[in-house]
């Protein structure tokens, strides 16, 4: 679970890129952050997983919790599943056999015999991904894991989203991509002006999705 209270943020003295932030994300719910580019969806994401400390307001996380933006790079002359069998040695084996089944129902094991200086964005971004279950956490935090990907690479992405739910993970996605909200969210956070708009995914069409959503966001 996350809970966000009052929550605002600055970089500058009088220029608040947050502003009294309030929402909950209950845990094993996938909720997708929306917000033009510039907006604070990333600086939001840091908040929560304590990457930038120095917020005014609360914010309560129930479990483990890490946000991770991209792999480091003194990982590039490794394998991707060298990679990720170091990650799990750090975080013990609590979650090795989910680890594992995700990467056997994407058919992404053969790419992660590759160096990961050689692999393709895809899979670094599923790498991005398997970094925080890795490490036992409970709470994904994920930061346009679809940006720069085909079609048939997010939807890869999304089938892996829908797994983490099922195994009771709770997932914070930020996009600028309005359509992966009414694909996979359960709670939509709209983010504008500093401000935030939470609403239910219960659209009964993606017209229906778009007509409402997008006022928001633009206004």
């Amino acid at each position: 679970m996350i809970n966000c209270k009052n929550v605002s943020f600055e970089y500058e003295k009088n220029k608040k890129i947050l502003k009294n932030i309030n929402f909950n994300l209950p845990t094993g719910h996938i909720g997708v952050l929306l917000g033009l580019n510039g907006c604070g969806k990333t600086t939001l994401l840091k908040c929560i997983g304590k990457n930038l400390t120095h917020y005014n307001g609360a914010i309560k996380v129930e479990d483990n919790c890490r946000y991770i933006k991209e792999l480091p790079t003194f990982c590039e002359e490794l394998t991707g599943i060298e990679y990720v069998e170091m990650l799990l040695s750090l975080g013990g084996n609590h979650t090795n056999d989910l680890v594992y089944k995700l990467i056997d129902s994407i058919g992404v094991k053969k790419n992660l015999e590759l160096l990961i200086k050689n692999t393709s964005l895809y899979t670094r971004n599923v790498l991005v991904l398997l970094s925080s279950l890795c490490l036992d956490s409970d709470i994904i935090l994920l930061d346009n894991p679809f940006s720069g990907l085909d079609r048939k690479s997010q939807l890869l992405v999304i089938k892996l989203i829908k797994i983490l739910k099922e195994e009771r993970k709770t997932v914070l996605i930020a996009t600028n991509l309005t359509y992966f909200g009414f694909d996979i969210a359960d709670e939509l956070f709209i983010l504008n002006r500093g401000k935030i708009r939470h609403i239910k995914n219960i659209f009964h069409s993606s017209i229906q999705y778009e007509n409402q959503i997008m006022p928001l966001l633009l206004k």
